[in-house]
């Protein structure tokens, strides 16, 4: 889902706006709220394509794929830790790990509600963040340092990672990130972020009345891996996902931009910035909020993709290996 907010969310039509408000009305009576609850717990998605670990007591999917050094180069690349934005299954990151070189350990994984993932009994704070990580991390058997790869809010997460853990932290690579000042300094996403909350809540009480959900933010799925496609947005747009993500995007206001404004700088570590053409020309406050994350390291590059949206970085395999340049790039700097 897009949490820039841009005009991609379009606005609403009366009628939709009326539908809306009827079935919202609808939730709160006895009767549909049976339904409610035959539908939630008929909401399992399909078998997870990864593995289900156990992290903190609770069932946990993560992809991984290890890394082989090759004879001439003994020495394994640094672990690539790919954190998904806000409610995306780890299978979003498909086409950048079939894209990796070999030598590549590379693990994504979905965050509690998410996807695959149980729901923790509350929301991931960023002061729990990095103890829940490194406990994902050694679930994969993933070893440090690490390249810090985040894709919209996800890259809130791994800036607050690599300040409480410096010493583990390789570089980072943003993906259309989010920025911790955003709605601040961002009229366009200080606009848009109601909006967004609303199309979210909308989608929440669609899923949970067994109504279609997904409209752009579905479609851009259809271009991962045909393997993949379906199963992430039946996993992405359940109801238990989407109340997980509507609780993401509280926390991502309340505390991750907070605790993501600590990190001043990551020198001597690689900073790469991948950035999606089509938000820069919707957000004019946007190329200089990206060039700050540059700015996060003296060893940086920065790169605009063109035609690319900030779902289709990750979804379009062609964008997608724009971000996997971006890794190697780091690995190859740090």
């Amino acid at each position: 889902m897009n949490t820039h907010h841009t005009a991609e969310a379009g606005t609403r039509s009366r009628s939709s706006a009326v539908q809306d408000r009827l079935m919202a009305g609808a939730v709160l009576t006895t009767a549909v709220g049976v339904v409610v609850t035959e539908l939630r717990k008929s909401g399992a998605p399909s078998p997870a394509p990864g593995r289900v670990v156990r992290v903190g007591g609770r069932a946990l999917h993560l992809l991984d794929r290890p890394g082989q050094a090759p004879p001439d180069r003994p020495a394994q690349a640094p672990t690539v830790v790919l954190e998904s934005g806000l409610g995306h299954p780890a299978t979003v990151w498909s086409w950048v790990l079939e894209q990796l070189r070999q030598d590549t350990h590379a693990v994504a994984y979905d965050r509690p509600g998410i996807g695959w993932s149980a729901a923790g009994r509350t929301g991931l704070d960023g002061a729990r963040y990095p103890d829940h990580l490194l406990a994902v991390l050694a679930r994969a058997g993933a070893r440090a340092p690490f390249v810090l790869v985040g894709h919209s809010v996800g890259g809130l997460l791994t800036r607050i990672f690599a300040e409480r853990h410096p010493e583990l932290t390789a570089g980072l690579v943003f993906v259309d990130s989010a920025h911790p000042d955003q709605y601040r300094r961002s009229p366009r996403q200080r606009a848009g972020l109601p909006l967004f909350r609303q199309s979210l809540d909308r989608m929440i009480t669609r899923a949970a009345l067994g109504l279609p959900v997904g409209g752009a933010a579905a479609e851009a799925l259809t271009l991962l891996p045909a393997r993949v496609s379906g199963p992430t947005a039946q996993a992405m747009f359940r109801f238990s996902s989407l109340r997980a993500a509507r609780g993401e995007l509280g926390l991502s206001q309340a505390d991750w931009s907070r605790r993501a404004a600590l990190l001043a700088s990551v020198t001597p570590c690689p900073v790469a910035v991948v950035s999606a053409a089509v938000t820069h020309e919707q957000d004019p406050a946007y190329a200089g909020l990206q060039r700050e994350l540059g700015a996060l390291s003296r060893v940086s590059r920065s790169q605009i993709v063109a035609g690319a949206r900030h779902d289709s970085l990750l979804t379009d395999r062609s964008h997608a290996a724009r971000v996997t340049d971006a890794i190697h790039w780091v690995i190859d700097n740090g």
